[in-house]
């Protein structure tokens, strides 16, 4: 296992825990009849912040390989 492989299994560990830390804030979230702008809350913060180190790193990996394909 080198570097790369570890790169590829933290990207799909991001995803999977970032999206789950999202939706599991939106369902405990207080029903839409306050329709104020709310706060985000600090799980929610780290599920986007998960989630986008996931889909740069996604993308660093699919131009890495483009680039070595040519």
């Amino acid at each position: 296992m080198d570097a790369f492989d570890i790169v590829i299994i933290s990207v799909i560990a991001a995803l999977g825990v970032g999206r789950f830390l999202v939706m599991r804030d939106q369902r405990r979230a207080p029903p839409p009849a306050d329709a104020g702008p709310h706060k985000p809350t600090p799980q929610r913060i780290a599920g986007r912040v998960l989630l986008g180190y996931a889909y740069a790193m996604a993308l660093f990996l699919l131009v890495r390989f483009l680039i070595h394909r040519m």
